[in-house]
């Protein structure tokens, strides 16, 4: 099997750019590579933080357990996000599990790596405070809609980040409408009606996971009603 140039994707991620070469050799010593087929487990509720881990490419979803079997989608992320981080520096145990939803590769690096290396860095251990507050801040939108916003609000910001985001006319849905409608505590079923009901009344239009918004003053609107 192919071994990855650890070293040389790690100065191509946004949480070790900054690191110099010295650095990254550090950091690359204590980094190794997870290739893992679609609904892989890689952390599961109540492990141990032994470190944090950068998606290569793929894709994968945090989320946690009900009671009553389903699962609560936290968030979907893709190339170059990082996860694990607010735990490994904390040193407390996973509250969510992280799965693949896509064939995809991942870098873990051990705790005493990355601190290690922030101690000499102070860039390096600023980029880990801002991925934190990113964290953070995500979380406390996040339950700022679901407690005051409706459904169709929460769908409407979503895709209007996603246009953000994307920078693109049309927008590529990110994950299956299942995934996306459990990140925003909808039902599957609620999520295909609202995006019917945005078409019809000339929002947006569909065509298959890609979406264009026709009216953003009109679907900006919608979040201040």
């Amino acid at each position: 099997m192919h071994t990855p140039n650890i070293k040389r994707i790690l100065s191509n991620t946004s949480l070790f750019r900054m690191l110099d070469d010295e650095q990254l050799g550090e950091i690359s010593g204590g980094t190794h590579p997870i290739r893992a087929a679609s609904n892989t487990s890689i952390i599961n509720q109540g492990d141990a933080p032994k470190g944090v881990y950068v998606l290569v490419y793929g894709q994968v979803k945090i989320g946690f357990d009900r009671k009553d079997g389903s699962e609560k989608t936290l968030a979907i992320l893709g190339q170059n996000k990082c996860f694990g981080l607010c735990e490994m520096l904390l040193d407390r145990t996973h509250l969510a599990f992280v799965k693949t939803t896509a064939d995809s590769m991942l870098l873990h690096t051990s705790r005493d790596k990355v601190l290690d290396v922030a101690k000499d860095n102070f860039a390096f251990a600023q980029e880990l405070m801002v991925c934190v507050g990113r964290q953070l801040y995500s979380l406390t939108r996040d339950i700022e809609s679901y407690s005051l916003q409706t459904a169709k609000q929460r769908l409407a910001g979503y895709l209007l980040r996603q246009s953000q985001y994307q920078s693109a006319e049309s927008i590529e849905l990110i994950a299956s409408k299942t995934l996306i409608a459990s990140r925003l505590s909808l039902t599957p079923e609620t999520l295909s009606r609202l995006l019917h009901d945005f078409s019809s009344s000339g929002v947006i239009s569909v065509s298959g996971r890609k979406i264009k918004i026709l009216d953003f003053e009109k679907m900006s609107a919608l979040l201040s009603n």
